[in-house]
C-alpha cells in the first residue's frame, strides 16, 4: 500500500502534454492530452485513435530529460509524434469551484430550453439535436463537479465518508503523523486531486458518490426515467466521439425534441436531488455539532 504522501506527490508532479501523430492504421490525425509525471525520464501511455476507438490503442513513449521532451510510437519509431507541454498551471493555485452552482445551473437550463425551442429539429438524427444533447450533459457535469468538489473542500464528515469509497481508490492509502503535521489539509487535497480527474458524466458512479457522501442517491426513482438516464451515458459518448453512431454503426435517431425536453427534466431532477442531499447533510452536521456541544457540558 502506498502512502498518502507518495500518492499526492504523484498527483502534483503530473504535467499536461498533448501528443499528435498520424494513425498507422487509418492514416487519420490522432491527438490526445495526457497527464504524465514530470519527474520521470520515460513514460509509456496508450492513446486510442480518434477515428477508430474500437481498435487497440497505440503505445506512445514519452521521454523527458535535460534537453526537453520527445515522443515516439513504440510500434513504429519512424512515425512522427509531436508533443506539446503545458505546465503553466504550476505557477498559480487551483481556484475553488464557483459558489451558487445550483442557481447557475437553473439559469443555464433556461437558456438551454430556449435553444431547444429556437434551434432543435423534429427529426431525431440531426446534428443540431445531437449538439443540444451534448450541451445538456455539459451543463449537468459542470454543476455536479462544482457542487460535489465544493462540498468536499469544506465538509470534513463528507471527506471522511468519501475516502472509504472503493471507486475512488483511496481507502488503502496510509497516512503518517509527519505527513499530517506537514500538510494538515492533506485529506481534502487528496480528494480534490482525485475528483478533479473524475468524469462526472458517469451518472451511476456520481449517484453512488452522492449516496456515500450525502446519504442520498440522485438517479431517478422512476424505473423508466432511471433507465433513460443510465442509457444516455453511452449515447453521449457516441454523440461526442462517433458522430452519433453506436459501435455497430447504427445511428441514434431518437434524439428528438421530445427526448431532449424529457432528458432536461430528468437532469434537472437529478440536480435538485443532489442539492437537497447536500443541504440535508449540512443540516445533519449542524445538529450533530449541537449534540456534541451538549455532551461536553458538565452535569448540574
Amino acid at each position: 500500500m502506498s502512502s498518502i504522501k507518495e500518492y499526492l506527490h504523484e498527483q502534483w508532479s503530473l504535467i499536461d502534454v498533448e501528443v499528435t501523430f498520424t494513425c498507422p492504421h487509418c492514416r487519420n490525425p490522432t491527438s490526445a492530452w495526457l497527464k504524465v509525471p514530470g519527474d520521470q525520464e520515460e513514460q509509456f501511455e496508450e492513446v486510442a485513435c480518434s477515428y477508430d476507438e474500437d481498435a487497440e490503442g497505440w503505445i506512445v513513449i514519452i521521454r523527458h530529460d535535460e534537453s526537453g521532451w520527445s515522443a515516439e510510437l513504440e510500434v513504429d519509431p519512424e512515425v512522427e509524434v509531436t508533443i506539446n507541454v503545458d505546465d503553466s498551471y504550476n505557477d498559480w493555485d487551483e481556484p475553488d469551484p464557483e459558489p451558487g452552482a445550483y442557481g447557475i445551473l437553473r439559469d443555464a437550463m433556461g437558456d438551454w430550453r430556449r435553444n431547444i425551442f429556437d434551434l432543435s429539429t423534429e427529426g431525431g438524427a440531426s446534428s443540431r439535436n445531437r449538439m443540444l444533447f451534448v450541451t445538456l450533459y455539459s451543463i449537468l457535469e459542470a454543476y455536479l463537479s462544482d457542487s460535489i468538489i465544493g462540498s468536499v473542500l469544506v465538509d470534513v464528515p463528507v471527506q471522511r465518508r468519501l475516502i472509504k469509497l472503493k471507486e475512488l481508490e483511496l481507502r488503502d492509502k496510509q497516512l503518517s503523523l509527519d505527513t499530517v503535521l506537514e500538510k494538515p489539509n492533506i485529506v481534502r487535497d487528496m480528494l480534490r486531486a482525485v475528483l478533479e480527474k473524475f468524469s462526472f458524466h458517469k451518472l451511476v458512479l456520481v449517484s453512488q458518490i452522492s449516496e456515500v457522501a450525502f446519504g442520498r442517491p440522485i438517479l431517478p426513482r422512476e424505473a423508466e426515467d432511471r433507465a433513460l438516464a443510465v442509457a444516455s451515458v453511452q449515447k453521449r459518448h457516441d454523440c461526442v466521439h462517433r458522430n452519433g453512431f453506436d459501435t455497430k454503426g447504427n445511428q441514434h435517431t431518437d434524439i428528438t425534441r421530445d427526448y431532449l425536453n424529457r432528458m432536461g427534466d430528468i437532469f434537472e431532477g437529478m440536480a435538485e436531488a443532489l442539492e437537497e442531499a447536500i443541504r440535508h447533510a449540512e443540516a445533519m452536521k449542524f445538529f450533530e455539532d449541537l449534540d456534541a456541544k451538549d455532551d461536553m457540558k458538565p452535569d448540574k
